[in-house]
């Protein structure tokens, strides 16, 4: 494990939202090394708008940047008096005011010179404002498939720019690796993974789950369940039919919606007695959640976006034991000895009919064995290797 080293990670999402793999990786990098998760940048837009609802104060204005997470996690935040306005007149000036800001968090923190370590093309500007010795670009997805790109070529073309800056790129899938690796060849596949230990921990307590009712309030039985991000990679017209010629089948959906393009493309599932929209929660409470649910889904559409992910949700359902039916894409494909596959509405009913028959402690056995194969300190120790063995002044912990 690397150790004594400054991490400067510019995330593509807020800390206190969906656990994602930053969020595994960062955490782990932190127990030996001092790491600033830098939030997304504020737009000057957002900043107005928020003005002008009263959602932003005076007193915001003088709120602290930095806040300490957990043992030498950092996150961090731009200033609100210097807000993200590109090219438009005052962009230089916030622009030099956010520089400044950083400079000072990461001199109270001691900090070192940094490993930048970039999730998002965009995020190339800030290439050689801190004196970093080593760039890391981390590719999670095929983010120019995303529903929010609106010109997929420009957005590759300004990818392929940052790959070849990058001095280690790494990627989740072998899909990726295919496409990214062409630009860079000091691209790695580092998979998704689960935290085991500590779900099995989650899952020794036997904590109530307020996701799923308690008392005469719970969700019946059959529990089919979804949970993780709610979005445009989700096939809901496949689960509405399902769902339609199943009413005893109680579906569960754990998460935020977020429908950019086709905000009402879930309307159907919604409108169905037997779904079950719980929201987001606590990533404490998902283990346990997971472990409740009779079956649990991996509805992807298939897609540019879904053809190059590695779902997190597979290794932590395999964490719990649960049986896994989800669509044919690559990710699935790699476990199919796991994993029930099946995509029309009929073929999809008819593997979760056979999941809920046929489980057995053998099968929650081999799957949680698996799983134990896969862990996030794993991954976070291929990571350190790979940071020590690329270009720079690094050196792990003997």
């Amino acid at each position: 494990m690397i150790t004594g080293e400054t991490i400067l990670c510019y995330a593509a999402d807020p800390w206190r939202g969906l656990w994602r793999n930053r969020h595994q990786i960062m955490t782990r990098l932190a127990r030996h090394n001092t790491v600033l998760y830098v939030e997304p940048r504020r737009y000057l837009w957002q900043t107005l708008r928020q003005i002008r609802s009263g959602e932003l104060r005076a007193a915001d204005l003088r709120a602290p940047l930095l806040a300490r997470h957990e043992s030498d996690l950092w996150i961090y935040h731009d200033p609100y008096y210097a807000p993200f306005a590109g090219h438009l007149s005052g962009g230089p000036l916030t622009a030099a005011l956010r520089r400044r800001a950083l400079r000072r968090a990461l001199c109270d923190l001691g900090a070192g010179r940094p490993i930048l370590w970039l999730l998002r093309p965009f995020q190339a500007d800030q290439i050689g404002l801190y004196d970093e010795k080593l760039v890391v670009y981390h590719v999670t997805d095929e983010y120019s498939a995303y529903p929010t790109v609106a010109d997929p070529a420009a957005f590759l073309r300004q990818e392929e720019a940052l790959l070849r800056r990058a001095d280690l790129v790494i990627v989740t899938s072998p899909g990726l690796l295919a496409s990214k690796g062409r630009h860079n060849p000091n691209t790695h596949l580092v998979p998704n993974a689960v935290d085991f230990a500590g779900f099995q921990q989650a899952l020794a307590t036997g904590q109530p789950l307020p996701a799923l009712g308690e008392g005469a309030d719970a969700i019946p039985r059959p529990r089919i369940g979804y949970a993780g991000a709610l979005n445009e990679k989700l096939d809901f017209v496949l689960l509405a039919r399902v769902a339609e010629a199943h009413p005893g089948w109680q579906f569960v959906m754990i998460g935020q919606v977020d429908l950019v393009r086709e905000p009402t493309r879930a309307d159907a599932l919604r409108r169905l007695p037997n779904v079950h929209w719980r929201g987001p929660i606590p990533i404490s409470e998902l283990p346990g959640a997971i472990a409740a649910m009779d079956v649990c889904l991996l509805p992807y559409e298939r897609n540019q976006w879904t053809a190059n992910i590695d779902s997190l949700k597979l290794y932590e359902y395999l964490a719990c034991g649960r049986p896994v039916v989800g669509a044919d894409i690559p990710a699935t494909r790699a476990f199919a000895g796991l994993v029930r596959i099946a995509d029309e509405p009929d073929a999809f009913a008819a593997a979760i009919a056979a999941a809920l028959a046929e489980d057995s402690p053998e099968l929650v056995a081999q799957r949680q064995a698996v799983a134990a194969a896969n862990t996030w300190d794993m991954r976070v120790e291929q990571i350190s290797g790979l940071l020590v063995e690329s270009p720079g002044q690094l050196k792990a912990d003997p």
